[in-house]
């Protein structure tokens, strides 16, 4: 199981019938009394071969639609019998930056907590409850959707699985994209013994892992040796749902010798900055997590985590502050090292996992208006950052690092 804002697991052929042909005698055309064929007889004919045509290419349809499933099919909601409809993976949008009311912010408070009797028994409208307490407010359904997964850990935590797993399902429903929950919610329904829809969520996070999602890939490692999915874990769609990992980068691991030298190495604006209230304001910068980066055979580089104050790590966030995590890539050669890249990715460290190949590092990172993506690459000895932004897409539409 891992907790992270807490975090379970402890983190899814059309065809028909080709119709009969007409029998020979209707097709068969009379003939006028000089033998030759009539107006009528020509417009039979035209017909005729019309219908042979559209059957023909009937039957080559339904051939392809029993070779290859619509694309659509795959997104499908599984339905869970005590559960619901689980609403398939698609990629966070945007919306313009905003700030839950204190009003939603107490609710989230108590619904972290696991404790809303409506929705424990399923009887919750999850909707309507996206709409009191978020609206149009993109934070606001990010936070939702977070308290929502915190408290069917609590639920969990009980051993009440089925109750966590109404908790991770409303999280899916408020933000389809919170793989984290979906994660959770495959592992609470193998434990309530529906090993096909705890794979079909993994299947979920395949396709988020291969849009690049890089929660998605570390979860899916994770599955590989997670106790609360070794019902499911013999079975062959487990082993395909999590192939979809995409790997590249060794790790996370901590390396505190390293971290204390890497310190030492960050610019300027990671050490000191602004207090939102005035004044000046020093931070105690750390380097959590690191992994091993080989974007060639002749290079070896270290990326990892950086936020401003190991302390402030899992407590809540004021509306105005000037946290910061972010990910650094570092070298380490003949003993010496040196810093390559240090960014800054909102007020958490981002979500990290390496691209298809090992080629590059991919990251996520929440802001006001919603999750962004990020990707390293690695040429002429630079490290080279594309990053999306707020001001790439419009809310609803899925943000691309360009």
């Amino acid at each position: 199981m891992r907790t992270f804002v807490p975090v379970l697991c402890v983190l899814f052929a059309l065809g028909c019938d080709d119709k009969k042909s007409e029998s020979k005698d209707k097709d068969k055309k009379e003939e006028s009394s000089d033998g030759k064929k009539t107006d009528k007889d020509k417009g039979d004919k035209d017909k005729g071969d019309k219908e042979k045509e559209d059957k023909g290419k009937k039957a080559k349809d339904d051939d392809e639609a029993k070779k290859e499933p619509k694309k659509d099919e795959a997104k499908k909601a599984d339905e869970v019998e005590g559960l619901g409809a689980i609403p398939p993976w698609s990629a966070d949008g945007v919306g313009k930056p905003c700030t839950p009311t204190a009003t939603a912010k107490k609710r989230f408070a108590e619904l972290a907590k696991g404790t809303d009797a409506d929705l424990e028994v399923g009887k919750a409208d999850v909707e309507a409850m996206k709409k009191e307490l978020a609206g149009d407010c993109h934070k606001a359904a990010i936070d939702l959707s977070v308290a929502l997964n915190s408290g069917g850990f609590e639920q969990y935590k009980k051993k009440k699985y089925k109750e966590a797993d109404r908790f991770w399902r409303a999280a899916l429903v408020v933000r389809p994209s919170l793989v984290l929950a979906r994660y959770n919610l495959a592992c609470g329904l193998a434990l309530d013994g529906h090993g096909k829809a705890a794979i079909g969520q993994l299947e979920e996070m395949g396709r988020a892992a291969k849009d690049g999602d890089p929660t998605a890939s570390n979860l899916l490692e994770k599955a590989k040796a997670d106790d609360d999915l070794k019902s499911v874990r013999d079975e062959a769609a487990f082993k395909d749902a999590v192939k979809a990992a995409q790997g590249g980068l060794v790790g996370p691991r901590k390396e505190p010798e390293t971290a204390a030298a890497a310190v030492k190495l960050l610019p300027p604006e990671f050490l000191k900055g602004k207090d939102p209230i005035g004044g000046a304001r020093t931070y105690k910068p750390a380097l959590l997590d690191f992994w091993t980066w080989r974007p060639d055979a002749d290079t070896e580089l270290l990326v990892a985590t950086v936020v401003d104050d190991p302390s402030t790590l899992g407590k809540p966030k004021g509306d105005m502050n000037t946290d910061y995590g972010g990910i650094v890539v570092l070298r380490r050669k003949d003993g010496a090292l040196s810093l390559l890249l240090a960014r800054k990715t909102g007020e958490i460290p981002p979500s990290v996992a390496g691209g298809a190949g090992g080629k590059t590092v991919r990251y996520s990172f929440d802001l006001m208006c919603g999750t962004l993506r990020g990707t390293l690459s690695f040429a002429a000895g630079k490290v080279v950052v594309k990053e999306s932004t707020c001001s790439d897409a419009v809310a609803g539409e899925v943000p691309t690092a360009k």
